[in-house]
């Protein structure tokens, strides 16, 4: 066969092939074009289902563009489709192939499947990708300090309050951790926090006050102290207890450190009684560590060796009223009602105008139903008129009123005291309670309602609130 023949048959046998190829090939792009139209018009419906599907099936017609499979993802996850999204991003053959918003997406995905270890890989990943991006910083800041990782939170609640300077959470946020590690750097923070938002101010007052009078005293344990014991006043336990940890690493011979820090311990879900005992080792004439000590005892309701450190303390510092208050709280609980009296009355003579110890003397009243109407209202009324506007001595005497069965000044004290504090969560309660026993059940409904809502989860109001919700309302 010549040459030319064997030409033709080659002619014959590829030609028919590379026009089906290029038919191939062209209906390929048709089918790429197709669905990346339908995406768009997805997308500008917002309709998030239907953009992943269709650049999904796009990108099975286009295996080499691989930011069709990353943007199939993040539409996945926009529609709360996290197995897609992921099962798309996984078709990305390297993670570091992702752009920023692809590592940032994967690594939701790894947050919401629990672990948060590998979403923080993937931020940070992106976020050295990326340009400072504020979600990014939120992210990791938040991250960092569900591990309690300060050193690594601090740096990213820095850049985002520099993103964001007016944002006053977040300088809140960083304050307050600067106050647990770097004491004197936290003050700045703290009052700007304050001046952009002033119900920031009862928080952050005596935590700026503490840090300031500390830096009279050369020592930065004594500082790190201070504002533990000012971070855990404001249930801040975890901060307080980071604190107090780096106060005994730089004195171990402290002994009010330990003390503190084993509080901060039983309050973070640990046990403390080794701090503690190593607080009383170090100075067993210690007011603090005494005190503390007793507490604990008094929380494993072993109130016989809670009022053996609780008289200690009182001995060393016999004109402390807390104490005096708290040894009447002990025998009380040990079932010795009326000799716990005579310590609820010695606190409030012994601090005679704060409406704090006869508040909590008309409250002892109040617990046990004795003496309401002798000694329970002449109490209440000495609270108030130290502090007439105090919520919490309204509610008190309101309380009072209402066990002697005279609700409609009850309710007048309730209506007082949510008037000088609209958050005040018992006011709310108690006024429920009264509507519920007039059979308006449906003011009652929503008093026990605000209450719980404005309570902190497992507070003694919001436990009774819920208790009386489930049980008049189920």
């Amino acid at each position: 066969m010549n040459y030319l023949a064997r030409l033709r048959i080659v002619i014959q046998v590829l030609v028919p092939l590379i026009i089906v190829m290029l038919l191939g090939v062209s209906s390929g792009w048709r089918m790429i074009d197709r669905q990346l139209y339908r995406a768009r018009k997805a997308i500008e419906a917002n309709d998030s289902q239907q953009a992943s599907l269709a650049l999904a099936r796009a990108a099975q017609y286009a295996p080499w563009r691989k930011d069709l499979w990353e943007q199939a993802g993040i539409y996945a996850l926009q529609d709360g489709q996290h197995q897609t999204a992921k099962s798309y991003f996984l078709r990305v053959d390297n993670p570091g192939d992702l752009s920023t918003a692809g590592l940032t997406a994967l690594g939701d995905i790894a947050q919401f499947e629990g672990d948060l270890k590998y979403a923080i890989q993937l931020w940070e990943e992106a976020l050295t990708a990326g340009n400072g991006d504020i979600e990014l910083h939120t992210r990791l800041a938040e991250a960092y300090q569900q591990f309690w990782d300060l050193d690594k939170a601090i740096p990213h609640l820095t850049e985002l309050v520099e993103l964001k300077p007016t944002d006053s959470a977040s300088i809140y946020q960083l304050g307050l951790m600067l106050a647990a590690t770097q004491p004197e750097s936290s003050l700045a923070y703290l009052r700007l926090a304050a001046e952009l938002d002033p119900e920031l101010s009862s928080k952050t007052k005596a935590l700026i006050r503490n840090i300031r009078f500390a830096r009279n005293i050369d020592d930065p344990s004594y500082s790190l102290v201070s504002a533990g014991q000012s971070l855990a006043s404001i249930e801040e336990w975890e901060l307080a207890k980071i604190a107090l940890s780096k106060a005994t690493q730089l004195n171990p011979e402290y002994a009010d450190a330990w003390a503190y820090l084993g509080e901060a311990l039983q309050h973070t879900d640990q046990n403390g009684l080794e701090e503690l005992e190593k607080a009383l080792s170090i100075d067993p004439n210690s007011v603090a560590t005494n005190t503390l000590m007793g507490l604990y005892w008094q929380r494993q309701e072993r109130y016989d060796l809670a009022l053996i450190y609780l008289q200690a303390a009182a001995k060393l510092d016999d004109l402390n009223p807390a104490l005096q208050a708290e040894i009447g709280n002990t025998i009380g609980l040990q079932g010795n009602i009326s000799a716990a009296e005579s310590h609820y009355r010695r606190a409030a003579a012994l601090a005679p105008n704060d409406s704090t110890y006869w508040r909590i003397l008309a409250s002892y009243y109040i617990k046990y139903e004795i003496k309401l109407r002798e000694e329970g209202l002449a109490a209440a009324r000495q609270a108030l008129i130290q502090n007439p506007e105090d919520p919490a001595s309204l509610d008190t005497i309101a309380q009072i009123y209402l066990l002697l069965d005279i609700p409609f000044i009850a309710q007048r004290f309730l209506e007082r005291a949510i008037a000088a504090d609209d958050n005040f969560a018992p006011a709310y309660l108690h006024l429920g309670l009264i509507h519920l026993l007039e059979g308006d059940t449906s003011q009652a409904f929503q008093q026990f309602s605000i209450a719980k809502t404005l309570s902190p989860p497992g507070s003694q109001t919001a436990e009774q609130a819920t208790r009386f919700l489930e049980t008049y309302f189920p």
